[in-house]
């Protein structure tokens, strides 16, 4: 699917009267200018006004480029729920089945008191997103808007049913970590690595004392890997200790599928400073392989590395003053950028892989994946 044929099927909810642009005009040149770095609706406007004939070449019958309110006002009143469905349906198309670890986490989109407060309350709030992120692939798979940081639990369950996840590992930090949630994954035919913290204490201190020396010697053989890295002065130990909670299940109710408990060890030594012992509780359908358990779990983090954080410095996503469905389909349109620029064989970071589109047509087009239209030469 290309950029022209996923902006051909977002629906027009607009009313018919005074209509001036068709709703791909206005999908694609906000798509591709994101792309090329623009990262407000007035920019979308002023990269597209610059580039108009490039547009012009590319959407026959565009008569001008749509001012940034045109554009603004047709992605707040478009549905999120259709704009999230072309996403999943985009995504489906690049690959078919999603091998591997999907990590799932929330990220607070909008950060700012002037937008994001409450005018009913006056108390401040911020706008969450929570999405799936196939590590194997480094795609998005989709996303699910919340309203508050507590209702992740809420979003992370609507998100799951919407994706195709059968044979893949879904990691969530403690906040997923949830009965319903792993009868969900289970159901949908896949495995799960949930982190447990504070927010279910019992069930932390319970894997805790299985997990302690003398207990895991009483009920089973306990196994263990470790791994160690060093490099520009610091270094890692990591440890799994993984045992079998099959013989638990009694201690273990509600919690569907449940067959591994494992606890990671990381110390952490950086030059002259003391070292930092940090140690985490999982529970798991996975088997007890502590290879596969560590690996899954450090993999979680690329959620945050190759998305969150490329979201935040790539596309200036702390600094976004939208709101309502305009916040969320930017949003969508900033993770379909990333993943374009993400697949293309540009070598440079990702407002290196941007300027570049910005600054060269064949670029751009072999980005969006279209035919560079040659300039006829006048003879």
């Amino acid at each position: 699917m290309t950029i022209h044929s996923f902006s051909e099927i977002i629906p027009d909810v607009r009313d018919e009267k005074n209509k001036i642009y068709e709703s791909n005009e206005i999908v694609f040149i906000a798509i591709v200018s994101v792309i090329c770095g623009a990262d407000t609706w007035n920019e979308i406007e002023s990269f597209g006004k610059t580039h108009e004939q490039y547009f012009k070449d590319r959407l026959p019958g565009l008569s001008s480029i749509p001012s940034h309110d045109t554009i603004s006002r047709f992605f707040s009143i478009l549905d999120i729920e259709w704009f999230e469905e072309c996403f999943r349906l985009w995504v489906d198309d690049i690959c078919h089945r999603i091998p591997g670890v999907v990590a799932i986490d929330g990220k607070a989109v909008c950060d700012n008191p002037h937008v994001c407060s409450n005018p009913s309350n006056g108390m401040r709030s911020k706008l969450y997103m929570v999405s799936a992120w196939a590590v194997s692939n480094g795609l998005c798979l989709g996303q699910k808007k919340v309203d508050e940081k507590s209702n992740e639990i809420k979003a992370i369950p609507e998100l799951i049913r919407q994706l195709d996840i059968e044979n893949c590992i879904i990691t969530i930090d403690a906040m997923g970590c949830q009965k319903s949630i792993t009868q969900l994954i289970i159901e949908n035919k896949a495995d799960y690595i949930l982190c447990v913290k504070d927010n279910h204490e019992s069930l932390r201190k319970r894997i805790e004392l299985n997990l302690s020396e003398d207990m895991r010697m009483y009920l089973c053989h306990a196994k263990r890997y470790f791994e160690e890295n060093e490099g520009h002065g610091r270094s890692e130990y990591r440890e799994c200790v993984c045992i079998s909670a099959k013989n638990l299940q009694y201690f273990f109710k509600g919690w569907t599928g449940i067959k591994t408990l494992a606890m990671i060890n990381t110390v952490r030594k950086i030059k002259d400073k003391e070292s930092t012992l940090e140690t985490r509780y999982y529970i798991s359908s996975l088997e007890p392989d502590p290879i596969n358990i560590l690996k899954s779990v450090r993999s979680h983090w690329a959620i945050e590395n190759e998305l969150h954080w490329v979201l935040d410095v790539g596309f200036r996503e702390d600094d976004d003053r939208k709101t309502g469905n305009a916040a969320i389909n930017f949003s969508a349109i900033e993770k379909l950028a990333l993943m374009l620029l993400k697949k293309s064989d540009i070598k440079l970071g990702m407002a290196g892989k941007r300027k570049a589109c910005g600054w060269d047509e064949k670029t751009r087009d072999k980005v969006i994946g279209i035919k560079t239209i040659e300039k006829k030469r006048e003879t």
